[in-house]
């Protein structure tokens, strides 16, 4: 995209960059540049033009904008497609359109806030404008629907281990798809597949995090980034980081290579070894999360000594 060059041109440049400079280096003539030059301040970017000098890159908006996610990504696939929105009803609505129209692997749907978020369970996902990250994302796997499930915890290693690195704070992943802080929930997942009995069609994967949210904006039990750790976090530094961690692990997956997901999972959980209370159905189970499954369900042990594994269900520590 030509503003994408415009922007990474006047980032790497510290000073005024001439028009007549802009127009040889895109290859478009000047008052093309100086029209992409416009759209980029309707969208927030702050660009100072002086005559005879030219533009000088003053500030970047804290949006999700495309642009800003491909400057400094390092994947090879995951979020090179991205479609972004100031406001949607649901990205994971969005993305599942996109997918059944036949959009490559790794777009990537990203909007400021939703209307309708939504989580596991038809819960509600609270989305303020410009607080978090709200995203979904296409994956095409080489995976059977009975192992699709892995995918979620390939998400929440990548949510966790990026959250940790940019703040410092233990976060930590409770079965099967949220992110912890304290006790406190910061990220939750949601994955949904279009398969056939034994082929998968594509996989959407939804991510909500709260990221500079206040109290005032998040459910009772959530938290957000910058309320635990006091201070200001980039939602353009972390978008990267998750989508490079993700296709880091989604690419062990790919290789049929579960061992270390489901290693580096089980160093990351706050479940395994703990005393819950699983809610199914209107059934309660009580008893120790000892370890999961082949397909990634939760073992648990029972009062009664036996172990009971379950692929579903709402899980709370004791």
């Amino acid at each position: 995209m030509v503003q994408e060059r415009i922007i990474q041109y006047l980032k790497s440049n510290k000073t005024f960059v001439s028009g007549q400079k802009l127009s040889r280096h895109l290859k478009i003539s000047r008052a093309a540049v100086w029209k992409h030059v416009r759209d980029l301040r309707l969208a927030g970017y702050k660009i100072e033009a002086v005559p005879h000098r030219g533009y000088y890159l003053k500030s970047c908006p804290d949006k999700l904008l495309p642009e800003e996610i491909f400057a400094g990504l390092a994947t090879e696939r995951l979020g090179r497609t991205v479609y972004y929105y100031e406001t949607i009803s649901s990205t994971m609505d969005e993305a599942f359109r996109l997918a059944a129209q036949g959009s490559p692997e790794g777009t990537l749907v990203c909007a400021e806030s939703q209307t309708r978020g939504r989580g596991r369970l038809g819960r509600t996902w609270i989305s303020p404008k410009g607080k978090g990250l709200y995203t979904s994302l296409i994956l095409r796997p080489d995976l059977s629907p009975l192992e699709v499930g892995w995918i979620t915890f390939v998400a929440a290693i990548a949510v966790c281990e990026t959250v940790r690195e940019a703040t410092g704070l233990k976060a930590a992943i409770k079965w099967p798809n949220d992110v912890l802080i304290g006790g406190r929930k910061v990220a939750g997942i949601l994955t949904e597949m279009n398969a056939e009995t034994d082929r998968v069609k594509f996989v959407i994967v939804g991510l909500g995090m709260n990221v500079n949210a206040d109290k005032v904006h998040l459910p009772p039990r959530g938290t957000s980034l910058k309320m635990e750790s006091g201070n200001k976090v980039s939602r353009i530094c972390l978008l990267q980081n998750v989508l490079q961690k993700t296709e880091y692990w989604y690419g062990c997956l790919q290789a049929r290579d579960f061992s270390p997901v489901i290693e580096r999972w089980k160093a990351l959980s706050i479940t395994i070894g703990r005393r819950i209370r699983l809610s199914e159905h209107h059934r309660i189970i009580e008893g120790k999360a000892v370890d999961l499954s082949a397909e990634g369900g939760l073992v648990i042990l029972n009062e009664d000594g036996d172990l009971i594994t379950r692929m579903t269900g709402d899980v709370e520590l004791i």
